[in-house]
């Protein structure tokens, strides 16, 4: 057994590069999945933890004020466990730089639910003039405990000492304003306050936020809008508060993209195996006839080359392992600027052991498959050569085809019939490079489209104005004569579809006649007052249709309001319902602008006029999908750069294989007199082929799995609707043929060393 080993040593070396290539492919394969795996499970342990500590709550309610009575009724819902009761405000204040800042702050309440993380500081709830202030917003403005921060709200002053640096489950992915989808801790943070600030501000109410611990039999969310009338704001839960569920949509994205990189290595390291373990049978039939004639049996062989597969995969994999550590790293930094976490460890599942068996199981099972089809036959049977004589092709069936082609073709598209596998290993790392590449190149050009569809197109204001809730309609038609804008209101509203009993709760946003929303349906018509119109991405989700019918239980109003799904808008975001002002009215429900669109203003002006609260320019709000789209490039460049591994790998790794078992014939044809350069091309025809092959199916593979990708990343705030510049499709294309022309001019430099006299000899 001894012998058999050193001989697996020697072969090993033999054949290095063949080896290489699959040790590589067995190695990204472990990883991509752990590196991954060990983030997105990482990920979940963590916040799962986050939770439980912090006992994160189940569900909240937001309304203009809640009553001893409103909250007994509340109590006694089925499901209800416990309830904390919380002031939520926000209040302008202004970052290191002198620019506005904004700090979301909530009396402490029950501290049993939704409680602080304590990240510096104490959380003694006996503090008076303190706050709480979130560790990211902290340490953007260099803020630190013991400092004074000032505060306005309503046009009183606080100035509060810091007291803690905190963090909060319920605010992991806190973007500030629905108008953000990557956070921007510099302007917008989170806190708690303690409650004598609220006499500061004048605040007569001490509760518009209640959050509750529940199971989910829980009847609130269907109960809530009659409890509350009027006074009823929004209502959430898990699943639909945006700031924790990006969280879970996150894991789940990361998972999807782990699975599917190790499928696509997992395939192609079996077959490389597959086919190099065969190759390496065929060229030692000679040694192999030896060893039997020596007393070697068929088992003991068949165990011996069984042990190539076994031992490169055991090496491949465990470099995987090891390496998966640092890229987790990589990966977790791109995560760290949108998820908030006290901890970020790398933790994995059994999945990453079953990936390292599977992948060492099926090299070591394709290995013994491999020889044990090569090892019937006495010993002298195996001494001699064997020529395999295939079936006519199809194509030679069609003589005005066949007789058309020249004799490279006609010997290259034999020799592929005779070597399917190789060929369809070359067609599916083609294909495969083409998806990722696709979606490395085509996911950044879908988020810059979206920007430039969403500011540029659809929503063409250059500032959104928050409107003082304190306005009177007098203020509300004087500002809009002022700054000449388009008024909206968006709100909340339980919703249910055509007469179903299941309710959603869904953004709903009203706006007035003006020049800044310029939305338009599926068939490319405005939208007008004949009844409601639903974002595609909403649509699909919940499966509704133009002709449909909604019914809405707004915020603010104690009546239900029934409406026509007049359209479907393919709209990126926001996601929401959108009802023209006379159309909204005519239902006999109120318009009460929440925000107004405008043109270019006086920012000085704007900032001194007490009727609006806040201002965010349409540029801000590109620049924030910029940042989101940088906090995800590390994921995208890792794609475009195991695209390109994997085709030269895999190419390269066919190439030596083909020639290999090509040498005979290259040695007969230059003994026929073929000169070196009409070798080479006989040799790359095998190459163009697979490339021609596997982008006729690759190139639209890559546009339908950018599809699946982009709707990975959407959600109930956002659809990303794939797109892929012409210039970055010209670039994929030709990353790939470039990969192709490298590894065929790899091959034409072996092809220079081939000697005439071998040929003879194998007469």
């Amino acid at each position: 057994m001894i012998f058999l080993l050193k001989k697996m040593v020697r072969s090993i070396k033999q054949f290095k590069l063949q080896f290489i290539s699959v040790f590589l492919l067995a190695m990204l394969s472990v990883v991509v999945y752990s590196g991954l795996e060990g983030v997105w499970s990482g990920m979940k342990n963590e916040f799962d933890s986050y939770v439980d500590d912090t006992n994160l709550a189940d569900e909240w309610i937001f309304a203009t004020y809640f009553t001893d009575d409103d909250i007994t009724k509340i109590k006694d819902l089925e499901g209800v466990k416990d309830i904390s009761k919380r002031m939520r405000i926000t209040a302008a204040s202004t970052d290191k730089n002198g620019n506005d800042a904004y700090l979301s702050l909530d009396t402490i309440g029950n501290a049993n639910i939704t409680s602080m993380y304590i990240m510096e500081g104490n959380d003694n709830d006996n503090h008076k003039n303190s706050v709480w202030i979130d560790y990211d917003y902290a340490k953007k403005n260099d803020i630190s405990v013991g400092d004074k921060i000032a505060l306005n709200y309503g046009g009183k002053f606080a100035e509060p000492e810091v007291v803690g640096i905190i963090m909060s489950s319920e605010r992991a992915h806190y973007t500030g304003t629905t108008d953000y989808y990557s956070p921007d801790h510099q302007r917008f943070g989170y806190g708690f306050f303690s409650e004598d600030i609220l006499s500061q501000f004048d605040i007569k109410i001490n509760c518009n936020l209640l959050e509750i611990k529940s199971d989910k039999s829980s009847v609130v969310k269907e109960k809530i809008n009659e409890l509350m009338g009027e006074r009823f704001i929004a209502y959430y839960d898990k699943e639909s508060l945006f700031d924790v569920a990006f969280v879970s949509n996150q894991v789940k994205n990361l998972r999807r993209i782990s699975i599917l990189f190790s499928s696509l290595f997992i395939l192609l390291s079996v077959l490389s195996m597959h086919t190099t373990i065969k190759r390496l049978i065929d060229a030692q039939s000679s040694d192999i006839a030896t060893l039997k004639s020596l007393g070697f049996s068929n088992k003991s062989l068949i165990i011996h080359y069984s042990m190539y597969g076994l031992f490169v995969s055991i090496i491949g994999t465990a470099v995987g392992f090891i390496c998966s550590f640092p890229f987790s790293k990589v990966v977790q930094k791109t995560q760290q600027t949108l998820i908030s976490m006290p901890e970020w460890p790398i933790k994995h599942t059994v999945g990453s052991p079953i990936i390292i068996f599977m992948l060492i199981f099926l090299s070591t099972l394709t290995s013994i498959l491999a020889a044990k089809k090569t090892m019937v036959g006495l010993p002298a049977e195996l001494t001699q050569k064997k020529v395999k004589h295939n079936k006519k092709l199809l194509l030679e069936k069609i003589p005005a085809i066949w007789n058309k082609l020249s004799f490279g073709m006609k010997w290259t598209l034999r020799d592929a019939s005779a070597h399917k596998t190789r060929i369809f290993l070359g067609i599916v790392s083609v294909c495969g490079s083409f998806m990722l590449l696709m979606v490395g190149f085509g996911t950044p050009d879908s988020i810059t489209s979206l920007t430039d569809r969403t500011y540029n197109d659809e929503f063409i204001y250059s500032n959104k104005l928050t409107l003082n809730t304190a306005n009177t309609p007098e203020d509300m038609v004087a500002v809009g004569e002022e700054y000449n804008g388009q008024f909206v209101q968006t709100l909340q509203s339980r919703v249910y579809f055509n007469d179903s009993d299941k309710p959603y709760f869904k953004p709903v946003t009203i706006f007035s006649d003006g020049e800044y929303i310029n939305l338009k349906t599926v068939d490319g018509n405005k939208l007008d007052d004949n009844g409601a119109f639903i974002t595609e991405g909403m649509a699909e989700k919940i499966k509704v249709e133009k002709g449909d019918t909604i019914e809405l239980y707004p915020s603010f109003s104690a009546q239900s309001y029934k409406f026509k799904v007049a359209g479907i808008i393919p709209s990126s975001m926001p996601q929401s319902l959108y009802i023209k002002d006379t159309c909204w009215m005519s239902n006999g429900a109120m318009f009460r602008p929440s925000h107004l669109f405008t043109g270019e203003i006086d920012d000085d002006k704007v900032k001194n006029d007490s009727r609006i609260t806040q201002i965010i320019t349409s540029n801000q709000q590109k620049n924030n999908l910029k940042d989101f789209r940088s906090a995800m490039i590390g994921v995208f460049t890792l794609m475009r750069f195991v695209a390109f591994v994997l085709v030269v790998i895999v190419l390269y790794n066919l190439s030596t294989l083909s020639f290999l078992e090509r040498t005979k014939e290259y040695n007969t044809f230059r003994v026929l007199g073929f000169h070196y350069k009409e070798i080479r091309s006989l040799a790359s025809f095998e190459n163009v082929i697979i490339l021609i092959i596997g982008s006729v199916f690759g190139l639209p593979l890559g546009f339908k799995f950018l599809d699946l990708y982009c709707d990975t990343f959407s959600n109930d705030t956002l659809k990303i609707y794939s797109n892929i510049s012409n210039i970055c499709i010209i670039l994929v294309c030709f990353i790939v043929v470039f990969c192709t022309i490298v590894t065929t001019l790899l091959l034409s430099l072996r092809i220079r060393k081939i000697d005439m006299v071998q040929a003879l000899k194998d007469r």
